[in-house]
């Protein structure tokens, strides 16, 4: 079910002052007890007397029942502000979870959510640019992030080194004790290029070295499958 938010603006009709007065821990429990409701934001501008407040809905129903309850029909009626505007909107979970929305628990996290997220945080590209740039570069870092049974399966990108994942995470901490760690990833501004078979599981090591500090890393656009069907030398 999808979240929705509304957004009351209205003009003051007291001063602003006796309007935040008002807005105790008392007046806005019953707020806090609506079913359904995740936060609910109260907004001021006393500079041009707009007051509102933003509330967020775990779906369609909860919402309407609000609108339809006393507590909404009251705050409409209340003497302390006018030309109320009322808004109504749908989330968008995806981006707004890469923008830190506070989306409360309606919205765990997917995987495909994660793989955007990681494709929106750190650069593709493409295996013919990847190849131009190994023959090039002997400092570029090409990780495969399969286990090794799968790497052994379908081969691999040519000289592409095999970090699973799940290792990924403290061979490249800078913090763990050093038996821990692969020498390889010592220098945060080596340029490195992640992958797996199709791309997912290349994504989130991307966005995880990304997020320790790696300054030059970029995802292999499709995968080990897109450099094979490229016609790129393949490694076991």
């Amino acid at each position: 079910m999808s979240q929705k938010l509304v957004q009351v603006n209205a003009k003051l009709a007291v001063s602003a002052q006796e309007f935040e007065q008002g807005c105790t821990p008392e007046a806005a429990q019953p707020f806090a007890d609506v079913p359904g409701l995740e936060w609910k934001i109260w907004i001021m501008n006393p500079e041009n007397g707009v007051v509102g407040g933003i509330k967020l809905f775990s779906d369609e129903e909860t919402l309407q029942a609000y609108l339809n309850g006393p507590l909404w029909t009251g705050a409409m009626n209340a003497p302390f502000w006018k030309d109320i505007q009322v808004s109504v909107f749908d989330i968008l979970p995806v981006p707004s979870t890469v923008t830190r929305a506070p989306l409360g628990k309606a919205h765990p996290i997917t995987f495909m959510q994660l793989v955007q997220e990681a494709m929106t945080a750190v650069p593709a590209i493409k295996p013919a640019d990847a190849y131009r740039r190994l023959q090039k570069e002997p400092e570029l870092l090409v990780i495969d992030v399969r286990d090794s049974s799968e790497v052994a399966q379908t081969g691999t990108v040519a000289g592409a080194i095999n970090i699973t994942l799940g290792n990924l995470s403290y061979m490249a901490d800078c913090e763990v004790p050093v038996e821990w760690r692969d020498a390889r990833l010592g220098n945060r501004s080596r340029p490195i290029i992640t992958t797996c078979i199709l791309g997912p599981l290349g994504a989130l090591a991307g966005k995880l070295l990304h997020d320790m500090g790696f300054a030059n890393v970029q995802i292999l656009e499709g995968g080990v499958q897109a450099w094979k069907d490229a016609g790129l030398p393949m490694s076991a």
